[in-house]
């Protein structure tokens, strides 16, 4: 099997039964990571013809799939609004001034109906089906080797950053207006890029992940009830358009998703990529035999201090719990960034293909 195939086939059920491996992916590695060890990346020799240089990097650390990105079919136009102590600020289609570094809980200046609309009126469809065309065609030259997945931007997380967690919890408690038209709005434009590809390429992506961070390291950020009654209606309709064009769709977050499962298989998802902060791969195994388990390489303590030894038990340890029902694609359960030795990725990568085999 090539990197495309075995990706794929993990997600069907006859296909997965003749996985020679379990197949591996990264997020992303990080410009940080590559810059500290530039001298292996410059002299780094791939099978294949890129100018992106996240899958010539992902493929060199040995890593088989990572996420690709195309144009999103649609445009929203920087706006300047005024922020809460009066002053001009010019944001983008996420209520986020671009230039400014803020705090990571105090982003976004959507927290007023006006503010939201000034922003919203400038959002317009586009044509971009060449350059997806372009970008898909480029994809699939290079899936044999390495498989690009498609992932695109969600609801959630998007919504809570573009007013800032305090302004957002305040509005998610009261369920007010606002909070309301700015789940549509990230709603509308996560189902334009949707849609753009299908009507662009068809099936020709196989899987289309959605990125969208819903839970800390512990827990959800909002109750599972809540989070299927405001957004999972939203999320129901564009897995719906995904699967009746012959695809299947994933979720990417952060944190411990666990029991957000059930919410997620109603809704539509057929898998989540991350997994960290306390999930038991056992017990999600044993509930959820078909539901696509991708990544669980705990990257806060083992793969960044872990010793080779202790990789290669914690690697083992994944996949004698999640490799039997062939749902699973074993990755770091975040990006690779600079504090992880680059031994260590060679050995997490080592030991998934020794115990990763079928």
């Amino acid at each position: 099997m090539n990197a495309k195939e075995r990706y794929l086939a993990v997600f069907d059920e006859n296909k997965r039964k003749k996985l020679d491996r379990v197949p591996t992916f990264v997020q992303y590695i990080r410009p940080e990571f590559v810059e500290l060890h530039q001298q292996r990346f410059l002299n780094m020799s791939v099978p294949f013809q890129s100018e992106v240089s996240r899958f010539k990097n992902a493929y060199f650390m040995g890593f088989e799939s990572v996420f690709g990105n195309v144009h999103p079919g649609l445009r929203v136009s920087r706006v300047e609004l005024e922020d809460k102590n009066g002053e001009k600020v010019i944001v983008g289609w996420n209520g986020q001034p671009p230039a400014i570094k803020m705090d990571y809980y105090q982003r976004g200046l959507f927290f007023s109906i006006e503010n939201l609309n000034k922003v919203r009126e400038t959002m317009r469809k586009v044509d971009d089906s060449a350059e997806i065309k372009k970008t898909m065609d480029h994809f699939e030259g290079i899936s044999p080797h390495i498989f690009p997945v498609l992932a695109l931007g969600g609801i959630f997380d998007t919504l809570w950053q573009s007013m800032g967690f305090n302004n957002f919890a305040y509005h998610y408690r009261k369920n007010t207006k606002l909070y309301r038209e700015i789940i549509k709005y990230f709603a509308e434009l996560t189902l334009i890029r949707v849609q753009s590809v299908i009507d662009t390429t068809g099936n020709h992506a196989g899987v289309l992940n959605i990125n969208d961070d819903i839970a800390f390291k512990g827990r959800p950020m909002i109750s599972p009830e809540r989070w299927e009654k405001d957004i999972g209606k939203y999320y129901k309709e564009i897995c719906s358009i995904i699967r009746d064009a012959g695809m299947k769709t994933t979720l990417h977050s952060d944190g411990d998703v666990t029991i957000m499962v059930p919410v997620l298989k109603r809704i539509g998802f057929s898998g989540v990529q991350g997994w960290e902060g306390g999930a038991d791969p056992y017990s999600i195994n044993e509930k959820y035999p078909d539901f696509v388990i991708n990544g669980f390489g705990d990257i806060s303590q083992v793969i960044p201090f872990g010793s080779k030894e202790e990789i290669f038990n914690h690697v083992k340890e994944l996949m004698d719990a999640l490799k039997e029902n062939r749902h699973f694609i074993i990755g770091p359960s975040t990006v690779i960034y600079e504090g992880i030795l680059f031994e260590n990725v060679e050995y997490f990568i080592k030991a998934s293909r020794r115990y990763g085999k079928y």
